[in-house]
């Protein structure tokens, strides 16, 4: 009955409690769901033992419980195969199990304790996206947010690179996160530079969790590349390399290279 939980990798299983317990799955498992999380192999697999425990009496509450118990445990072996975890959205191709980005953002989302660090280039349409994690952050007034996000000079713009960033922040509070508290959103000031030969872009995606577990990925913070579009990405939760990713953004922060954009 347990085998199916222990095929699951560690951050798999942490993202299946997660849904019990709080999630799309509070009030009972569903195929449809469980996909989301494991791939279609998997949840074929996974479902009739979720069944068997609701059975035999076990709430949703105490199968997540077990199931981050696994994921403790497998946690503790070195093996590469607990440390990282694909993540492949896109069309369902038989044996190969798929996820949605935004599921898996979600996930990690909520098990945020300390900082969210979300890092990316096109933001579009993100509200849905971004409402959980606002949510969050009023109920956890010690959790700390930061984006680094990329503000693009648009061709024949001659405007000042301050007009730009305030039309930015502007557009970012009203299409993509209206509530209070509100992120602190850094940006490359490079990227605003008159001369198009000087310019650059924040290219990178990526999710960081409690400097614990990160989501890199091709997908943009827009609707399409998180439940449309095929993305390929991992989830790594191997501490030393997460901790050097989100340090280096926080460097960047402090020594300038990436500079604050004031939110109204």
């Amino acid at each position: 009955m347990l085998e199916p939980f222990q095929r699951l990798s560690p951050t798999a299983l942490r993202e299946l409690a997660t849904c019990l317990r709080e999630g799309s799955m509070a009030s009972g498992a569903t195929s449809h769901a469980l996909q989301q999380i494991v791939g279609a192999p998997a949840a074929s697999r996974l479902l009739p033992a979720l069944g068997s425990l609701a059975q035999r009496g076990w709430s949703p509450g105490q199968i997540a419980t077990l199931a981050e118990a696994i994921a403790n445990a497998k946690s503790l072996a070195a093996s590469p195969e607990n440390q990282v975890d694909l993540v492949l959205s896109g069309p369902e191709i038989p044996g190969v199990p798929t996820r949605d980005t935004a599921a898996v953002m979600h996930s990690l989302v909520e098990q945020a304790i300390n900082e969210v660090l979300l890092v990316g280039y096109a933001v579009h349409r993100c509200r849905g996206l971004f409402e959980r994690l606002a949510q969050k952050m009023a109920a956890q007034p010690g959790l700390k947010v930061w984006f680094c996000l990329n503000i693009e000079r648009k061709p024949l713009d001659t405007s000042l690179s301050s007009e730009i960033a305030r039309r930015f922040a502007l557009n970012f509070v009203q299409e993509h996160w209206p509530w209070d508290p509100k992120p602190d959103v850094y940006y490359d000031p490079r990227s605003l530079q008159e001369e198009r030969a000087g310019r650059t872009s924040l290219h990178a995606k990526c999710l960081v969790i409690d400097s614990s577990q990160a989501l890199i990925t091709s997908a943009n913070f827009t609707e399409a590349a998180q439940t449309r579009n095929i993305e390929a990405g991992v989830i790594v939760g191997y501490k030393p390399l997460v901790e050097r990713l989100a340090g280096y953004f926080d460097a960047l922060r402090q020594s300038g290279l990436l500079v604050q954009c004031d939110l109204p």
